[in-house]
């Protein structure tokens, strides 16, 4: 039955799933946090937050959706309004820590390739996206932002510019320049979308994190 009912949930829209859970049917929710778990967490990395604390920010937006669910009037796509509240948690983090936060080892992620490549080919393949990770994450975090959400998830200029709360000029502006600071290794990687992945895994733990915490506060 569970299984059913996800597929019939894959089907429908952010607001109609909203709907459900407004009407009261919380389970519902699982279905957003599934959807977005993978760019929620580009954006956190964009924002500069280390790879560890990266759950727990992400965690703490959805749970603050959750609870403002009533807040949210549909004048803007869901997406955008759950992504501010994200930007939101990742800079109320990052002034707790009072310290600017950068590049560092442990934050690179493991990208597996999706190629049937021999094993000389994808060890390469896996390097040059690892490299291009690491500069992405080097990138000053206006011009990451911009690039992770541009480049990266695909989104349309004009709902970045929503999202970040700059003009459209600006974005592309910061786009140009991002691109300019990696001109020299971005033509490694043919597809920007296979880099900064989630991983199955995580998604789980994230999605049931939320989930539990919903549960046990139902009134």
């Amino acid at each position: 039955m569970l299984e059913v009912k996800r597929d019939q949930l894959k089907k429908l829209s952010d607001e109609e799933i909203i709907n459900k859970v407004r009407a009261g049917n919380n389970e519902c929710f699982s279905e957003i946090v599934r959807r977005y778990n993978q760019r929620m967490y580009r954006i956190t990395v964009g924002y500069g937050i280390y790879d560890d604390d990266c759950e727990e920010v992400i965690q703490l937006a959805y749970i603050s959706a959750f609870e403002k669910i009533d807040q949210f009037r549909g004048e803007a796509k869901f997406s955008t309004w759950l992504i501010r509240i994200l930007i939101n948690e990742c800079l109320m983090l990052k002034r707790k820590q009072k310290k600017l936060i950068g590049f560092s080892e442990k934050e690179l992620v493991t990208i597996s390739s999706g190629n049937h490549l021999n094993p000389e080919s994808e060890y390469m393949d896996k390097e040059r996206k690892i490299i291009l990770e690491t500069a992405i994450k080097q990138l000053p975090e206006k011009y990451r932002a911009v690039f992770i959400l541009k480049e990266i998830e695909g989104m349309q200029i004009k709902e970045a510019a929503e999202i970040l709360a700059i003009s459209k000029v600006n974005v592309k502006v910061r786009l140009h320049r991002a691109r300019a600071m990696l001109k020299n290794i971005i033509s490694d990687v043919s597809d920007p979308s296979n880099l900064l992945t989630f991983g199955n895994e995580r998604c789980d733990r994230v999605t049931n994190a939320v989930m539990e915490f919903i549960r046990k506060n139902e009134k």
